[in-house]
């Protein structure tokens, strides 16, 4: 891989939103047509902390989080699970482990900087992909198409006035960042993606904003366009500032942790990142040596994510937190496990009140399709997020008042940490 300058970025990034800005904003900036928006509250309606990021582990196709927070005193574990259960984690506290190639995380944890969430959930859990999706990236179950959990906290702090703010990285826009009002980047890697037939992307730039005159209907589409078109150029400019000399071209979590780090330490950070894309944890079959893998793949982007927090001395400023759209089935299909519901999470970073919290599901009592109930509302995870670390209030973001975690701080009130140790 190579690193590319500063203007080859720009360059690059330029071209690609032009053409796709032009083509309804598939890559660059994106947000919801002006035209089209609902009534979003004002910019700075919402109070909020500034000055911390919170990055977004999103592990897409349903990651089976009991065997990545790992009940292996659990005999109704092993009898579920026989083969496919894990008999090397790295015990925490004599009840739980971790998978086997999460040392980081165990390492993390041991000092105090990882918080367990177990047994997450939502009420009548739908095992599709796209719904459970749906409703987590909405923050809001059954809304299929509402604004995004993020894009709303984005709404009503910075509106559209700062497209970095907020960041989706991986193929595509993430639409948990999808506000009504908020303008979100959209990033793949450090490389840019401009066609090879473009020689110069400036003058294809020029030619697109000369598209609709300055005083064209601020609702017209070739106007939103131009004004797509002007704004994705200028936040390339900016984002290429903050990712000069920054080798980060792969489509791999690593690589993509390595551009939310660059981000991350840089002047004015964002305030929320979501990596997504990275790995396919739609484990139905092969899912010893896939979740091996992936896990494995997350520890080491983890590991390098912190050690370059940890060099910019910026470690009080940043936490990282995972998401999926469901665990699995607590009972194995022979070599893998099918959709499932109540799934474990983590909380990752020197402000987080380290240990476990929330209550593991019941694995003696299962319902008909063979899932435990989940123990804890995945809108608590959030809210607990918003409060605790960015200084929202999550009723603004999540239209109701729900309970709430110690995630953030010294020591959690409900969590209990213990040096890892090998089994």
């Amino acid at each position: 891989m190579r690193c590319q300058s500063r203007r080859a970025f720009i360059k690059a990034m330029g071209a690609t939103a032009t053409l796709t800005a032009a083509g309804y904003f598939g890559i660059g900036l994106f947000g919801r047509n002006p035209a089209l928006a609902l009534p979003a509250p004002p910019p700075d309606a919402f109070p909020s902390i500034a000055g911390r990021t919170l990055v977004i582990v999103e592990m897409g196709g349903g990651n089976d989080g009991l065997n990545m927070v790992v009940p292996h005193a659990n005999a109704r574990y092993h009898d579920l699970r026989r083969d496919l259960a894990i008999t090397d984690a790295i015990d925490l506290d004599g009840e739980v482990g971790l998978h086997p190639a999460l040392g980081f995380v165990a390492e993390r944890y041991g000092a105090g900087d990882v918080a367990l969430i177990e047994g997450v959930g939502y009420p009548d859990p739908d095992l599709s992909h796209f719904a459970s999706m749906s409703t987590w990236w909405s923050g809001m179950p059954g809304a299929v198409g509402a604004t995004g959990w993020l894009g709303r906290y984005l709404d009503g702090t910075v509106g559209g006035s700062n497209p970095l703010a907020g960041v989706s990285i991986g193929p595509g826009p993430n639409p948990a960042l999808v506000g009504d009002a908020a303008i979100v980047a959209s990033i793949q890697s450090s490389a840019g993606i401009a066609p090879a037939w473009i020689d110069d992307p400036d003058e294809l730039f020029g030619m697109w904003s000369g598209f609709a005159p300055q005083d064209a209907d601020p609702g017209s589409p070739l106007a939103v366009a131009r004004d797509a078109i002007s704004d994705t150029v200028a936040a390339s400019a900016a984002i290429g500032s903050r990712l000069d000399g920054v080798d980060a071209e792969g489509r791999d979590l690593a690589s993509y942790l390595t551009l939310a780090a660059a981000l991350t330490v840089a002047p004015d950070p964002p305030r929320v990142i979501v990596v997504h894309g990275w790995g396919d944890f739609d484990t139905h079959e092969g899912q010893a040596t896939r979740q091996e893998a992936l896990m494995g793949q997350l520890d080491e982007a983890l590991r390098t994510f912190f050690t370059t927090i940890e060099a910019a001395q910026a470690t009080d400023h940043v936490v990282v937190a995972t998401t999926s759209e469901f665990g699995r089935r607590a009972n194995y299909n022979g070599s893998g496990t099918d959709h499932g519901t109540a799934s474990n999470h983590f909380v990752i970073g020197s402000p987080v009140a380290g240990g476990r919290i929330g209550e593991p599901v019941d694995l003696a009592s299962l319902d008909p399709r063979g899932n435990p109930t989940h123990t804890l509302d995945f809108r608590s995870y959030y809210a607990s997020l918003l409060d605790g670390w960015l200084g929202t209030p999550h009723e603004a973001v999540l239209g109701q008042s729900i309970e709430t975690l110690d995630l953030v701080g010294s020591t959690g009130s409900s969590a209990t940490a213990g040096r890892p140790r090998l089994l």
